[in-house]
């Protein structure tokens, strides 16, 4: 846990218009990964369950839902985390960046969930819904919707025209 919560530090203080960690200490975005990554870290002992109880109360007050259950790479960055759904069977790769409202999982229950792989942008209000696989690389524009019979086109980012 503490490896990968200094490789989401290291991410933040690497984006441009940094401003000190103070800046980025007083932002929603920030307490909910920590949270994630502190109550993930006792994923499959004994005390789980009852920290799972932290995790509502974090949903509750950062409006951000990163369920514990989870897999989710280093060096993860949210900005504006109000409304950001992810599903807990959801697995997202290292270096990833969410935009606000963003909602990731099933379709229905019992369907599968996407898995994200290394350095995906999901831009705000984009939706990925079921069984689909987000390259490394890919960057999901703003309120896009994928689903399994979307067709992932998009060129990685930095990939020559």
């Amino acid at each position: 846990m503490l490896d990968d919560f200094r490789a989401d530090v290291r991410r933040y203080k690497s984006l441009p218009g940094y401003r000190g960690m103070l800046w980025w200490m007083l932002d929603q975005s920030f307490w909910a990964i920590l949270c994630y990554r502190a109550i993930a870290t006792a994923r499959g002992s004994r005390l789980h369950a009852p920290l799972r109880v932290l995790e509502k109360v974090a949903e509750f007050v950062f409006k951000c839902y990163l369920p514990t259950t989870a897999t989710i790479g280093p060096g993860l960055v949210i900005y504006h985390a109000f409304g950001v759904i992810v599903n807990g069977k959801t697995t997202i790769g290292a270096n990833c960046t969410l935009y606000a409202r963003v909602c990731i999982g099933n379709r229905w229950p019992g369907d599968g969930t996407p898995v994200i792989g290394d350095n995906v942008v999901i831009g705000t209000g984009a939706c990925i819904f079921g069984p689909v696989v987000i390259p490394d690389h890919y960057v999901v524009k703003a309120n896009a919707v994928i689903t399994p019979s979307t067709s992932l086109t998009q060129p990685p980012v930095g990939a020559a025209s």
